[in-house]
């Protein structure tokens, strides 16, 4: 699909999107992800760690997937509009070391040049390396959507406890920042987001959902996500809730359901710890169950995919 100039640079810069997929019971499920644009091929590659595969079995159920583009965070740009790419996922059965993949790297290095200092020494390493080990994803896009950028972003701390209930971080999550973002599936199928002011009292069981930017989802299975990062690798923060929206006399109503997949945050101490051996385990476990060896990582040569 041809591309306007000024919507690549958002496709090409921007540091962090939110990938929508469909989950096995017909839903939607929208995680921040950082993503590369491969103007060779036209398509938009990302990755996630062999530990959250979710979105990767989600797409080989489903190709349909929407990305929109609509946190502007340390990109750099000023004035672009949120750019809402729909389109059809491809998701081989692949582990990739970063060998596998130097152009995405390349490309995360120079968004992020300090990602490298991540893996700088052989503590980092050892500890990390599974965060190295990557299922690719590849999306072409089949329908872009262009609205007025919306508002982003939001207070960094203090982190909600960790023990906190649902409804104690969604009204955490209200205060907390400017817009979330929507989604449920349009007249076609595809996910669709949009930015959207949540107001209410989660106890209550309904909240208003004012959307900042044209919607075309329809009524029925959704999901709400807040998050902010602040332009740099691996500081990010994030809820996700799955629930119903209803459209009522032009009003949204969102009914919170459950968290999606709820983990250690890795914010406290003793929960970056736990965060980090969980995730070895799911990635162990990847790999077991389909008999295959955990890649091998060359660390000089990953940091030389940095820029100079």
């Amino acid at each position: 699909m041809p591309m306007d100039p000024d919507l690549v640079r958002v496709l090409k810069d921007v540091r962090v999107l939110e990938l929508s997929t469909i989950t096995k019971d017909g839903g939607v499920n929208t995680r921040p992800m950082a993503a590369t644009w491969m103007p060779g091929t036209g398509r938009v590659f990302l990755t996630t760690p062999l530990a959250t595969p979710q979105k990767v079995f989600n797409i080989r159920r489903d190709a349909r997937v929407a990305l929109f583009y609509s946190d502007f965070t340390g990109s750099g740009l000023s004035g672009a509009p949120a750019v809402l790419v729909q389109g059809t996922a491809e998701a081989p059965d692949v582990v990739a070391a970063p060998h596998d993949i130097p152009d995405y790297w390349g490309e995360l290095f120079r968004k992020y040049p300090k990602l490298v200092d991540d893996f700088a020494d052989d503590e980092a390493r050892k500890a990390m390396d599974w965060y190295y080990w990557r299922l690719p994803i590849s999306v072409g896009p089949d329908h872009v959507h262009t609205f007025d950028a919306a508002e982003f972003g939001g207070a960094w701390e203090p982190f909600p406890p960790e023990n906190a209930t649902m409804n104690e971080q969604i009204a955490d999550a209200i205060q907390r920042y400017p817009t979330a973002v929507l989604c449920s599936r349009d007249e076609r199928g595809y996910p669709f987001s949009t930015r959207a002011i949540v107001t209410g009292d989660p106890g209550s069981g309904n909240l208003r959902v004012q959307p900042t930017q044209p919607f075309a989802g329809r009524p029925g299975q959704a999901n709400l996500l807040w998050h902010r990062h602040n332009g740099h690798s691996g500081e990010m923060h994030s809820l996700l809730v799955a629930g119903r929206v209803t459209n009522g006399d032009g009003t949204w109503t969102f009914v919170p359901e459950r968290l999606p997949g709820e983990a250690e945050s890795g914010h406290e101490t003793n929960s970056y710890e736990a965060w980090i051996a969980d995730a070895r385990t799911r990635s162990q476990r990847y790999l077991e169950r389909r008999g295959l060896e955990p890649p091998e990582i060359d660390w000089k040569a990953f940091a030389g995919y940095a820029p100079s």
